[in-house]
């Protein structure tokens, strides 16, 4: 192995726990919109297709990516609520008869990019970000604080809703359906080291094709 690919070989084994967990998490069925939800089916914005939550334990940070059906952004109105809990969670849609759903915090994010925590505050600038269908969002530990669980140990439920209409019928989706799903450990890299790790692999990957196309005398 030349120095070029041990090189490559170590960027992808730096990148490697983060990008292969970050891939762990739920799927939901595409078009499984609630019949009680009031809005529109033409918001695939508000359609779950998958959703995961990597905690960093070094970092003390959550990240939460989801993905959806159709473009963030689609429905203005959108709001994009994960419920977590955090070891007091109570079955807050029981009424509804959604007794697995189980939280006593939530975060809130939006298309334009902007989130908090309901009853602690916002994030900071820049902690959400938007990308095509899928919104990511880095929540510090210190905003979650734990009600008995390790933060390791924490699970969640991501409901988008139209809050242009109230109460459960704003719900479009439950992902997973009726029940939270579990954190996943492991690295939650800096938006500007990833950039620079992966425009590392594309220069060390052109240098690599440019030499292989050098006709061998």
């Amino acid at each position: 192995m030349n120095r070029s690919s041990r090189l490559a070989a170590a960027l992808l084994a730096a990148t490697a726990p983060a990008m292969a967990l970050a891939l762990d998490g739920i799927t939901d069925r595409p078009g499984d919109f609630l019949s009680t939800f009031a809005g529109s089916a033409a918001s695939t914005d508000l359609d779950v297709i998958s959703a995961t939550v990597l905690y960093d334990p070094g970092a003390d940070l959550f990240k939460l990516t989801s993905t959806f059906s159709g473009d963030v952004g689609l429905t203005s109105s959108a709001l994009y609520v994960w419920g977590v809990n955090r070891g007091a969670g109570t079955a807050g849609f029981a009424a509804q008869g959604i007794d697995g759903v189980r939280f006593d915090r939530v975060v809130l994010l939006r298309p334009d990019g902007s989130g908090s925590v309901a009853g602690v505050g916002a994030l900071a600038d820049g902690s959400v970000t938007v990308s095509g269908a899928t919104i990511t969002a880095l929540v510090p530990g210190a905003l979650l604080e734990s009600t008995g669980f390790a933060k390791r140990d924490y699970t969640w439920n991501l409901w988008p809703r139209d809050a242009s209409f109230s109460g459960f019928a704003a719900i479009s989706d439950f992902a997973p359906d009726n029940a939270n799903f579990t954190t996943t450990i492991g690295i939650v890299p800096e938006p500007g080291s990833m950039a620079m790790m992966l425009a590392g692999l594309v220069l060390l990957g052109g240098g690599a094709l440019r030499r292989s196309a050098v006709p061998r005398g």
